[in-house]
């Protein structure tokens, strides 16, 4: 009897303006994909605990702090217990990329981070070779 192989997580953090999480859950087969739009809860104490649960879950978090995020406070949240918990992170930071005045307030988020793409296709072209190789 041979044991069924795990997928390895991602989890999904960022912005929900752009639909960028249907791009990475289409591209990144093979992946277990935990993303946070599908918790449709409206109470915060509760997609927070949801959310820190997937963290939790996950092997990677995809971290994609996109231009048009107002103010990235969750993304950060998300990001430092993601570090805390010893988890690998992705951080896309198109926020600081376009305005190097933002940049020093990531610069954090760029020391928690273990790669960072100027893509978001980047990101899933590392992801997937991951898959190819393990």
């Amino acid at each position: 009897m041979s044991a069924a192989r795990l997928l390895p997580s991602v989890y999904l953090a960022g912005g929900s303006r752009s639909s960028w999480q249907d791009v990475a859950s289409e591209r990144l087969s093979g992946w277990n994909i935990i993303d946070p739009r599908t918790h449709q809860l409206s109470d915060e104490h509760a997609y927070t605990a949801w959310d820190l649960e997937g963290i939790r879950r996950s092997d990677w978090v995809l971290a994609n702090f996109e231009a048009t995020n107002p103010g990235g406070y969750n993304l950060a949240l998300e990001v430092g217990y993601a570090k805390a918990l010893g988890k690998r992170i992705i951080l896309i930071d198109e926020k600081g990329s376009a305005d190097p005045s933002v940049r020093r307030y990531t610069s954090m988020l760029h020391a928690c981070s273990d790669f960072t793409p100027q893509s978001l296709d980047e990101a899933i072209s590392f992801l997937q070779k991951l898959m190819s190789i393990a």
